[in-house]
């Protein structure tokens, strides 16, 4: 008798199993997984220095000359095109053209670094790129030396328009900017340089509009920036339930395998033609798993084609499951075009995250009001938009401010209205809305029960 109603029970629960560890689609993935992605802000204040530049006239004007003599020959001479191919030869090499005087310059340094991250335990432990917050990388000391310096190089900028008669275009300055700022990088000297971590969660406000909470943050343990294992953890300081997202198995991800990246790259989430409360949500991307590579440290990374850009370190890569397999973490350039190549970027796996996790002494483990915004997302997708409502309303009374709550309360609420509701989908619905099933499930239950008395009376016989 144990043995039959084992039987059933496998059945039965093998086809939920089934549909349960079937890959989720790229919705289902950023609705499970955006209430626990979370932007990271570094802010940095101190004292900077650098060797001021002494700029070579006599071969910034043979540049000149050459250049207007091959345009010449070419016959593809204007004046725009000869302003622009100086920029950018001038920006190529400006190494060549701006040399170390004897004059050193200090500034006041107050700049905020941005990256993503998520939260791995109920009390608020995040997972990041340890770049992010390292005043200490070559990436991050460009950005200083661009903030500290900006006003000597607006002021070349400005000299150099005037000289061209026009504005430069968007490329133009940009060129200009990102060489004197790897100039300054180059010299730049970091004094009592303070750093202050904050965490931004995006959490349901107003008329169910995604607002920005912030949350300062302690450094709990870091690595070193690429070449380095580049993970970070901070803790959150603020006692609340967070959101949290799974960490899987980078180990079981094969070439061709789909990835999905969550993060806030700094083109999306700060477009001058988005509104404020849209920059708390988070934006989501999608690739495949392009290699494994080895770094020459000895260890692996993912390569994926996934697009990724500057603000999107530090956020989780994930498989098909919502699993986070890895950090989106560095991509690569053209040398000759200084410009950002897609489709080639890299990610942490999370065996090393796992790494720095045991090393701080931290668990990973998903929070209660996530777990049950996970199985209220499942009875939704199942169109089972009564029970998904009970399991919503749960996780509102526990968080008002639990992100999109408003949003899916309201549109489970719609369905329902609209008589959408198919139950929760299990075998007592299946035998419910099926006669000839029914019949059938009737008939087997009287086959037990009368095994059952059967077993009894053998067994009192005995």
């Amino acid at each position: 008798m144990k043995k039959l109603i084992f039987i059933l029970f496998v059945v039965c629960s093998t086809a939920a199993a089934a549909q349960q560890n079937s890959g989720m689609n790229p919705r289902q993935i950023a609705e499970r997984n955006k209430p626990g992605t979370v932007m990271i802000l570094a802010t940095f204040k101190g004292n900077v220095s650098a060797v001021k530049p002494y700029i070579d006239e006599a071969s910034l004007g043979v540049l000149a000359q050459d250049i207007k003599r091959q345009l010449e020959e070419n016959g593809t001479f204007t004046t725009d095109l000869f302003w622009t191919t100086y920029i950018k030869t001038f920006a190529a090499n400006v190494d060549k053209y701006m040399a170390r005087s004897n004059e050193t310059m200090s500034e006041e340094l107050n700049t905020t670094m941005l990256g993503s991250g998520f939260v791995i335990t109920p009390d608020g432990y995040v997972v990041t790129n340890a770049h992010v917050i390292d005043a200490d990388e070559e990436s991050t000391k460009q950005s200083f030396a661009q903030q500290a310096f900006s006003k000597i190089i607006n002021e070349d900028v400005a000299a150099l328009e005037q000289s061209m008669g026009r504005k430069m275009n968007e490329e133009e300055a940009k060129a200009i900017v990102d060489a004197e700022s790897w100039y300054f990088s180059q010299t730049l000297t970091v004094d009592d340089i303070q750093a202050d971590y904050n965490v931004v969660l995006g959490v349901t406000g107003k008329k169910g509009e995604i607002v920005a909470m912030t949350i300062p943050a302690k450094l709990v343990t870091r690595g070193n920036p690429i070449p380095g294992k580049d993970v970070a953890i901070l803790k959150l300081l603020e006692k609340h339930i967070y959101p949290t997202i799974r960490i899987g198995d980078d180990t079981q991800m094969s070439t061709g395998d789909p990835v999905y990246v969550l993060g806030y790259p700094g083109v999306a989430t700060f477009h001058p033609l988005i509104s404020e409360e849209s920059m708390s949500e988070a934006t989501l991307t999608t690739g495949l798993v392009s290699a494994r590579k080895k770094m020459k440290g000895g260890w692996d990374v993912l390569q994926i084609d996934a697009a990724i850009t500057h603000g999107n370190s530090g956020g989780p890569v994930m498989n098909d499951k919502g699993e986070v397999i890895g950090l989106a973490t560095f991509g690569s350039a053209d040398e000759q075009r200084g410009q950002e190549v897609q489709g080639m970027n890299f990610i942490v796996p999370a065996t090393i995250v796992k790494e720095f996790l045991q090393k701080g002494n931290v668990k990973p483990q998903m929070s209660d009001i996530s777990l049950l915004y996970e199985e209220a997302m499942n009875l939704f997708d199942k169109a089972s938009y009564k029970k998904a409502l009970e399991k919503l309303k749960e996780v509102k009374s526990q968080n008002p401010a639990f992100p999109f709550i408003d949003k899916f309360l309201e549109d489970t609420q719609t369905n329902i209205d609209k008589g959408l509701d198919k139950g929760d989908g299990g075998f007592m619905d299946f035998v419910n809305k099926n006669k000839m099933p029914l019949m059938i499930g009737a008939g087997a239950l009287v086959v037990i029960l009368v095994l059952v008395v059967v077993l009894k009376r053998k067994k009192k016989a005995a």
